[in-house]
């Protein structure tokens, strides 16, 4: 039974990503970021080094993600200090899964919150003038 669930709940994670916007789909990548950064400090917790090692993988991913989603012609010193934040970010993550630091982990959670909550706070009639740089 839980399988699907599982099976069902990546299904509409995916449907919704399709349906979103580029604002929508920045707040779904901060908001998956974090919750892997809190899952692997679970994982340190429980001794399993293998999701651990998993989550922060996928949470340097997101990281590069988004920071290959600045545009910074248009966002200047926004965008490259964003861009330091998330190397910075990367590096540390590297760090706590080699350290199993959860203190570490909590630092970058709290770097991070501060720019998740920025984003959340564009107004509704901005988020649909987001846009992404074109690859």
């Amino acid at each position: 039974m839980a399988h699907i669930s599982v099976k069902k709940y990546q299904q509409t994670t995916v449907s919704a990503a399709k349906e979103a916007n580029p604002y929508q789909l920045v707040a779904m990548l901060f908001q998956k970021l974090l919750g892997n950064i809190a899952s692997a400090k679970g994982a340190i917790q429980q001794k399993d080094h293998a999701k651990k090692g998993d989550l922060l993988s996928k949470a340097i991913t997101i990281i590069g993600v988004l920071q290959g989603s600045l545009d910074f012609e248009q966002g200047g010193d926004i965008s490259r200090n964003l861009s330091d934040l998330y190397i910075f970010c990367s590096d540390k993550l590297v760090e706590a899964n080699t350290n199993n630091d959860e203190a570490l982990l909590d630092e970058i959670i709290q770097i991070l919150l501060p720019i998740k909550a920025g984003w959340d706070s564009i107004p509704k009639e901005e988020q649909d003038k987001v846009s992404f740089e074109s690859a």
